[in-house]
């Protein structure tokens, strides 16, 4: 017998099911969602604002549900980890890693030796000392990679240590490593910070080599230090490229491919550590959207490399948005981020979407275990009426006390709860999409959701 609805069921219905209907997909889909399909981690930083809280709330909200992999912009360095001798300071980067744990997060660390934002105390009493260099530069990294053991997935043990020369060799000035100790500090750092975290991988990591692999350039020079480094048994994993560059720099991502290749030879991974490609800064306004199509043609052709190489793992942009990035301050260069100012996508957003779903799952390879990708990816907080839902895997969370209704996608009710106080498991329901319903008193929230 052929069943039929009565009316008031398919007004009902209707009500429900037009909620959010023309981006229900969208809604479901984010960067970290088809990253994590994918065995990859995309992320980007924790701006220092956000360690102060100083920061807009977008700024997190985005943060979390789009990405799955995060870094400190300065707060793991070594001036503010050990501002003076023996006297650790880890609150900052701890806030850092309970807020990556709550969510799911990969955590980089960056960086344990480098010529920069070094203390002032190491060269004040020991510069030139080597034998009180390498005892501070070893009890630097037992400490700070000690207390972080099993936390921070990847260190970047050295950085930047290649000059800026047309024939590149180490940084041997301003540097008080270098120049106290020698090229021998490089591979001392990877044995201890091996040491002190073997499960952790190990990265150097440096600026300009996307310029390729010409003899003389930075990019050549360290594939043979990481021969070299290989055939010595020193435990490097991995290689950071910067690649902080401008919108006219578009051989890049063909050279940072050639890198990859060079580095799979030698069984290393390639890492994109600090992306962002700005406009030149005197241009800021008279930007037109096909310069934005532009910027995002790179930010896609970079993309492409990353999941078509199966030894580049992580794929890290310096900001987040163009409101706080180090661009306009440092590099001479502007809105090279993800999202603009007021926090909305950029067309360079839209083209990581884009390449992610034209690489389907099933055709990229990844060099992490599966085990690294069980974490449920954090749904965007919805508002409405002055209520809020978000959803977590299978855990539903709302604002206050609550009544919880879900249906499925023809109106017909699956699951109620009275009175939900901050969460409820949504166990035991089949796989697919629904429309949830929150009422707190005489207000209502509906939002189509997908259970996975």
């Amino acid at each position: 017998m052929k069943h039929t609805l009565s009316f008031s069921r398919i007004v009902f219905s209707a009500a429900i099911l037009g909620v959010g209907i023309s981006n229900a997909v969208a809604d479901d889909e984010t960067i970290r969602e088809l990253a994590k399909e994918r065995g990859r981690f995309i992320g980007t930083i924790l701006n220092s604002e956000w360690f102060n809280d100083a920061i807009e709330p977008e700024f997190e909200e985005i943060h979390k549900t789009q990405f799955n992999v995060v870094v400190a912009e300065n707060e793991m360095k070594f001036d503010a980890t050990e501002p003076s001798e023996n006297e650790f300071n880890y609150t900052k980067g701890d806030k850092m890693v309970e807020y990556a744990q709550a969510n799911g997060l990969r955590i980089r660390g960056h960086a344990l030796a480098w010529h920069s934002q070094v203390a002032g105390w190491v060269s004040q009493k020991y510069g030139g000392n080597k034998t009180e260099l390498l005892r501070v530069l070893k009890n630097h990294i037992d400490s700070v990679v000690g207390h972080w053991k099993g936390k921070v997935a990847e260190w970047d043990v050295v950085n930047e240590a290649v000059n800026d020369d047309y024939n590149a060799d180490w940084r041997s000035t301003n540097s008080v490593w270098y120049e106290g100790i020698g090229p021998e500090f490089l591979d001392s750092a990877f044995v201890w910070a091996h040491a002190a975290d073997p499960d952790a991988e190990l990265c150097y990591n440096d600026y300009s080599l996307e310029w390729g692999l010409r003899e003389g350039s930075k990019a050549s020079f360290v594939v043979e230090q990481v021969k070299r480094w290989k055939e010595n048994g020193i435990p490097i994993t991995c290689v950071g490229t910067q690649t902080h560059i401008e919108i006219a720099h578009e051989t890049t991502p063909q050279n940072v491919r050639a890198l990859a290749k060079a580095l799979a030879e030698l069984d290393v991974t390639l890492n994109i550590t600090e992306l962002d490609i700005g406009f030149p800064q005197g241009n800021a306004d008279k930007l037109t959207a096909a310069d934005y199509e532009k910027q995002g043609h790179i930010y896609r052709q970079f993309m492409d490399v990353f999941l078509e190489e199966p030894n580049m793992g992580e794929f890290v942009i310096w900001g987040l948005t163009d409101a706080h990035s180090w661009l306009d301050g440092q590099q001479g260069k502007t809105q090279g981020l993800l999202y603009d100012k007021q926090y909305k996508p950029k067309p360079a957003y839209d083209s990581i979407m884009v390449s992610l779903k034209a690489h389907p799952a099933s055709e990229v390879k990844s060099p992490y275990p599966a085990s690294l990708f069980n974490t449920e990816a954090i749904k965007p907080v919805v508002k409405s009426n002055g209520i809020s839902m978000q959803l977590a895997g299978r855990t539903l969370f709302v604002a206050a006390a609550a009544k919880i209704d879900l249906f499925d996608m023809q109106g017909r009710p699956v699951f109620t709860a009275h009175d939900v106080k901050g969460s409820v498991e949504l166990q035991g329901i089949s796989k697919g999409l629904y429309v949830v319903r929150v009422r707190e008193g005489s207000k209502t929230l509906t939002q189509r959701i997908t259970i996975k």
